[in-house]
């Protein structure tokens, strides 16, 4: 059952209709979260170093233009800190190459059919909160991820990063997104 993104109230399903995925019937069942769209990452200024601003244009270059390196070099900071074990490694001198090298060598280029849904962008002072939707190919369920940024003069300066894979099953009531 499709739902459209721009219902404000909660949908119950009528008596009679077949269950969906083991929602009862008569249960409510909340609308899909919205989705950031380019013009919500694009919309700030060149000079904006806001930290919504920052992680915003950095996301758009990096995992929708298919230009991580770029990104990476352009919006994190020489002394930024990883957070996440999957991403950091202590061959490197640094985090930030030990992130490049990860981008260098994983993926994630322009042309390839990763994806990357964005569901919610949360600032507050210096940190960032994205939650969004991994796909590394169209058939791939993926990852629902919440990353968190700390941003200071305009760069990236830590970043930590939860995951937890989409299940085979998701009722429509507890969606995940």
């Amino acid at each position: 059952m499709a739902l459209k993104r721009s219902m404000a109230a909660l949908l119950v399903l009528p008596i009679g209709l077949c269950s969906l995925h083991g929602t009862a019937i008569g249960q409510i069942i909340p609308p899909e979260s919205s989705i950031q769209t380019e013009a919500d990452r694009s919309a700030w200024e060149a000079e904006d170093t806001s930290p919504k601003a920052v992680v915003d244009k950095f996301n758009q270059l990096a995992f929708f233009d298919g230009k991580p390196i770029e990104a990476i070099k352009k919006y994190i900071s020489d002394d930024f800190i990883e957070r996440n074990p999957d991403f950091a490694n202590d061959d490197f001198a640094t985090d930030k190459e030990a992130i490049l090298n990860f981008f260098e060598t994983r993926g994630w280029k322009e042309g390839e059919q990763n994806s990357d849904t964005i569901y919610q962008v949360i600032a507050e002072g210096d940190r960032v909160v994205v939650f969004h939707h991994v796909k590394m190919n169209p058939e791939d369920r993926g990852i629902a991820f919440v990353d968190i940024f700390r941003v200071k003069d305009g760069l990236i300066v830590e970043h930590w990063a939860v995951g937890q894979p989409v299940p085979d099953t998701v009722s429509p009531r507890h969606s995940m997104f």
